[in-house]
């Protein structure tokens, strides 16, 4: 019940601030224990083999509530208890200003290392109504591997990945960023993510969407991704 109500205090309190596109970002989004044994229990798949190799972008699939898929471990249940609450969701809801309350969660851990680029710079699915990332980096890590916003207005197309970044949301330990997506003619939420770092070799979060309606999202095609 603490965990849950030291996020509820976090959402309620966070700004909305509205450059480039309403969102927030929340420091400390979860008690350190709990965030601590969250990346214990991940590190199964952080530390694969896989992830030594340059430009390599993979995940693993950890919820897809109308599914009823979900994971076993400890903290990771925990986690996903919270967020997938009624009051929690009912908070974020009212905090966005969506007019809907969406009917499903999905949730995978998200990994790329040095070299790789997303390159497409885009608004975000329209069947999400709530997208939230979790900053799993660690101490030292390079700031700027957080992800990258833009002009709502612009054509994303025509933008350059890291020329036209307007802001960049913190790539710091148990760092959140939330918005609800749009994807209307003349406003976009415009986002990408890359790692350019030659600090950081491996960039680690756990990407979290609310969902419209219920789906199954575990068997949209990942092309170009390792699935782990």
């Amino acid at each position: 019940m603490k965990n849950k109500k030291h996020v509820l205090k976090k959402i309620i309190d966070a700004k909305i601030p509205n450059y480039p596109w309403p969102h927030m970002i929340i420091d400390n989004f979860l008690p350190k224990d709990l965030y601590d044994g969250i990346v214990d229990e991940v590190s199964k798949f952080t530390t694969s083999d896989k992830l030594k190799l340059y430009n390599i972008r993979a995940y693993h699939i950890y919820v897809n509530k109308s599914i009823s898929l979900f994971p076993n471990s400890p903290y990771l249940q925990e986690y996903y208890k919270i967020l997938i609450d009624e009051e929690i969701l009912e908070t974020l809801v009212k905090k966005l200003s969506l007019t809907e309350t969406p009917k499903d969660f999905y949730s995978e851990l998200g990994m790329f290392t040095q070299g790789f680029n997303y390159q497409e710079i885009h608004p975000d699915r329209s069947d999400k109504a709530i997208t939230m990332l979790h900053y799993l980096a660690d101490e030292g890590d390079d700031e700027l591997l957080g992800t990258f916003m833009y002009d709502p207005c612009a054509d994303g197309d025509k933008l350059d990945v890291f020329k036209d970044r307007l802001k960049i949301a913190p790539y710091i330990p148990n760092c959140v960023l939330f918005f609800a997506p749009r994807d209307e003619e003349k406003f976009k939420t415009l986002h990408c993510m890359a790692n350019n770092s030659k600090e950081t070799f491996l960039r680690k979060s756990l990407q979290n969407f609310w969902i419209k309606e219920p789906s199954d999202w575990t068997k949209d095609p990942q092309t170009g991704r390792i699935k782990l």
